[in-house]
Formats: structure tokens, C-alpha cells, sequence
């Protein structure tokens, strides 16, 4: 069972899908550029607004880039924190005296094969062709090597930087999603003052970029309450 992939996979589209969409009207709102009046002061202040819209607007797709990247990063370390579950029970399992050598072993192949699994999440996860949780990166999952199946504190030790880490992916994530409410605010206000001396009024597009945004929070909100539900039932079932 993988963790809020279901979940996370919808979010991704989601977020894919108001990234197109913003780009798509972010686009028209630039194209905007005939005026009602033709004199040098309307020009120099259409130019003004227009030039804080645009950096807003690139504030705006760079804060989705970083949304969508961080819901992939969440997505791993949800997986890594499902197999970390999966490591300490093996090792509660391999503690029992009753077990015999080659009980033993089978537990310990199937440990190193979990360790293996988990790395591999690290190795593979990526964004863009940036690896977002191998060693260098900001979101480092880091304290693998130190995991072994004698050591039930090294895999509590480990499991705690995860939750760190997935508070942190959490954290970045509500920070853009904020900002990005933020800058969809001052755009509005100044493709206002735009509009008074456009002959095309462009106010609809923002409404509708910021109803897309709301959803977007939204699913975010959702997506990291099912994990966290999800994750509690996993570990009340290994109690």
C-alpha cells in the first residue's frame, strides 16, 4: 500500500493543470497592451503596470514550479516513511529468541531489501532532472547507511528526520501557496488600474485565477490530512 499516492497523484494534476491554466491566462493578461488613450503619460503608466504584473506573474509560475516540486518530494517521503514502518517491525521481529538462524537471515535479506527499496526512492526522485532527496539537496534524506536491523533506535533516529523533512516539504509548500494567494492579490489591484486605460477589460481572467488557486490550496489541505490518517492507522496497526 503506497501512501497518499492516489492522493497525491490527483494533486499533481491538479496543480499541472492551474499551472497550464495560469500560464494560459497570464499570457492573455500580458498580450493586453492597446490603450484607450493614445498620450505619452497613459504609455508610461501602462508600461509601469504592466512591468510589476509581469514580475508578479513570474513570482506567481515560479511559486507553482516550487508547489509541484515539493508534492513530488512529499510523495517520496511518504513511501520512505511507509518502508521505514516496515523496517522496525522486522527488527521487533528479529529480536524474538524463539527464531532460529535461518528465520534470522530471512529477516535480515528482508530488511536490507526494504534498505535497498528506500534508497532507491532517494536515488530516483526527481524534478526536472534535479534530484530533490539524495545527498546535496535541499530535502537530503539523510541516516540511511546508520539503519540496521540490531538497532531499533538508529531506525527511530531516522524515521525522526523524516518526519522533520516532511514537516519541512509541508511547511514550503503552505509558504508558496501563500504567496501565491499574495501576488494574485496585487495583481488583481494593478490589472485594475490597467484595465481603466485598456480597452479590453481583463479583471475575469484574474477572478477566474484566483478561484484556481482556492482549489489548489484545497486539494493541498486534503492530500496532507489523508496521509497523515493514513500513516497513524499504519502505525496503530504495527503497535
Amino acid at each position: 500500500m503506497n501512501i497518499g499516492n492516489s492522493f497525491n497523484t490527483q494533486t499533481t494534476n491538479h496543480i499541472n493543470q492551474n499551472r497550464t491554466n495560469a500560464e494560459e491566462t497570464l499570457s492573455k493578461i500580458g498580450a493586453v497592451r492597446e490603450l484607450s488613450g493614445k498620450d505619452n503619460a497613459n504609455l508610461i503608466i501602462a508600461n509601469s503596470l504592466n512591468l510589476q504584473i509581469s514580475t508578479l506573474t513570474q513570482e506567481i509560475q515560479n511559486s507553482n514550479e516550487t508547489i509541484g516540486m515539493m508534492q513530488i518530494a512529499d510523495s517520496a517521503v511518504s513511501n520512505i516513511s511507509q518502508n521505514t514502518e516496515k523496517l522496525n517491525e522486522l527488527s521487533v521481529r528479529s529480536n524474538n529468541a524463539a527464531l532460529n538462524s535461518d528465520q534470522q537471515q530471512m529477516l535480515t535479506q528482508e530488511f536490507q531489501a526494504t534498505k535497498d527499496a528506500i534508497q532507491d526512492i532517494v536515488d530516483t526522485t526527481s524534478y526536472n532532472g534535479q534530484s530533490l532527496l539524495s545527498s546535496g539537496s535541499n530535502l537530503q534524506v539523510a541516516g540511511l547507511d546508520e539503519v540496521s536491523i540490531e538497532n531499533q533506535d538508529s531506525i527511530a533516529e531516522f524515521k525522526e528526520g523524516l518526519n522533520s523533512l516532511h514537516s519541512e516539504i509541508g511547511s514550503n509548500t503552505n509558504k508558496n501557496a501563500v504567496s501565491i494567494t499574495n501576488s494574485l492579490s496585487a495583481v488583481s489591484s494593478l490589472t485594475s488600474a490597467y484595465a481603466n486605460i485598456s480597452e479590453e477589460p481583463i479583471n475575469q481572467k484574474i477572478n477566474d485565477l484566483e478561484k484556481n488557486q482556492v482549489k489548489l490550496e484545497s486539494s493541498i489541505i486534503a492530500q496532507t490530512h489523508q496521509t497523515d490518517i493514513l500513516q497513524k492507522r499504519i502505525s496503530a496497526l504495527l503497535v
